[in-house]
């Protein structure tokens, strides 16, 4: 099924990094319920049975749209969430070639989180790709980005565009709805992140670079939000 998070629930979400770029993948247990399920969320406030039904469920709001899911959802009762190990959902898969070549992705490597935190230079510019405008990663009032949130290099976003590549395969994100709006993000010399490889997960193929700000970002980093 697909619920939505009551606003302190929500909270409790964005509290929590994310599982790779626009999705979080948790672990919690239903009201009523003893055992644990895991789940899908998106932009920390839409939830998602992580079962068999769930590749219908994305075809479903895609085919729907994020607001008229969400308006007419119910509210789910969960206990406090638990991100699933990255490593409990990563898949073995062989990029293409043509995808490697023509597309500009990358094959082997690790994630970002599997690598050594790194100061950020105050020049360089990253990038979220998102599914929606109002991407709750994205702090508007404090011109951030909040702790846990993944982005990509300025020069990959710009090779997924100019080789018409499908940002939700190179980025491996579990949702169909297409990736309309991208953040541009500047961090200071002081902000930490994590630089890495998007590794096959969720039926995608990955190869697309990844960055991992676990701390977020400084106030007044981001500064631009522009159409995909």
């Amino acid at each position: 099924m697909i619920y939505k998070a009551d606003p302190n629930y929500a909270r409790l979400l964005l509290a929590l990094p994310e599982s790779g770029m626009g999705y979080q993948i948790i672990e919690a247990t239903r009201a009523g319920n003893s055992f644990k399920e895991q789940f899908v969320v998106y932009n920390s406030e839409l939830i998602i049975d992580r079962d068999r039904r769930f590749q219908a469920y994305k075809i479903q709001l895609f085919s729907e749209g994020y607001t008229r899911i969400f308006n007419k959802a119910d509210t789910i009762q969960l206990s406090t969430p638990i991100l699933v190990e990255r490593s409990l959902f990563l898949e073995t898969r062989s990029l293409s070639d043509s995808k490697r070549k023509d597309k500009g992705r990358n094959s082997g490597g690790s994630g970002a989180v599997q690598n050594q935190k790194e100061y950020a230079d105050g020049v360089t510019t990253y990038v979220r790709l998102s599914a929606y405008e109002l991407d709750h990663r994205v702090d508007f009032s404090k011109k951030r980005f909040l702790p846990g949130t993944y982005a990509t290099t300025l020069i990959d976003y710009n090779i997924c565009k100019n080789t018409n590549d499908d940002p939700i395969d190179r980025y491996a994100i579990p949702n169909n709805e297409p990736i309309s709006w991208a953040f541009h993000v500047k961090p200071v010399k002081t902000d930490q992140l994590q630089k890495g490889i998007v590794q096959p997960a969720n039926n995608h193929d990955g190869g697309g670079v990844e960055i991992y700000f676990v701390d977020g970002t400084f106030v007044n980093t981001y500064f631009q939000k522009s159409f995909y």
